[in-house]
């Protein structure tokens, strides 16, 4: 005759054991929902993360601040990663270069690039080093700056000019 005790333990250790295996048996679960076969292995995402890129924010030839800026780059599905090996360092050296003689500024910040730009800029560069309707889609994912810095003074479109002022006159002068 088993001891109560050990037989409870042995209901709590069976108990743990399927409770360890459940995920696994979920995880093949959802590979045949997919209708995939188990020796087929899906296909990576054709997604190529850029490594942290330093872009200047420059005003009138000063140097303001520098934006720490991380991007992806999304080809088409049907081109394979493989194909931007190597040309991570050019593409930027390219934007960099562009950063410096043309920078991204947003008229109303000195902490934040204008997207738009630079992302036509990766696009534009990119199409150039693996070749044009490669890429579909370019992501700024994060823009870090090194310095907080004030905004920009906007420009004052109510302010109206002082009146012009009037001549004053002889005070001698009697009319």
């Amino acid at each position: 005759m088993t001891r109560p005790l050990l037989t409870s333990r042995r209901v709590l250790l069976t108990a743990s054991l399927a409770l360890l295996a459940t995920p696994a048996f979920a995880n093949s679960a959802k590979k045949e929902k997919k209708g995939g076969k188990e020796g087929e292995e899906e296909a990576p995402d054709p997604v190529i993360k850029l490594q942290s890129m330093v872009l200047p924010v420059i005003v009138g030839g000063k140097l303001i601040n520098y934006v720490f800026v991380q991007m992806t780059i999304t080809l088409k599905p049907e081109v394979s990663t493989t194909v931007f090996d190597d040309k991570e360092p050019h593409l930027r050296d390219a934007i960099v270069r562009q950063a410096h003689s043309k920078p991204f500024v947003r008229p109303d910040s000195y902490v934040a690039l204008d997207e738009a730009r630079l992302k036509a800029a990766v696009l534009r560069e990119t199409n150039g080093l693996i070749g044009p309707g490669k890429v579909a889609l370019v992501t700024v994912v994060k823009q870090t700056p090194r310095n907080f810095v004030a905004p920009p003074p906007k420009p004052d479109a109510k302010a109206k000019p002082a009146p012009p002022r009037e001549p004053e006159g002889d005070p001698n002068l009697v009319p």
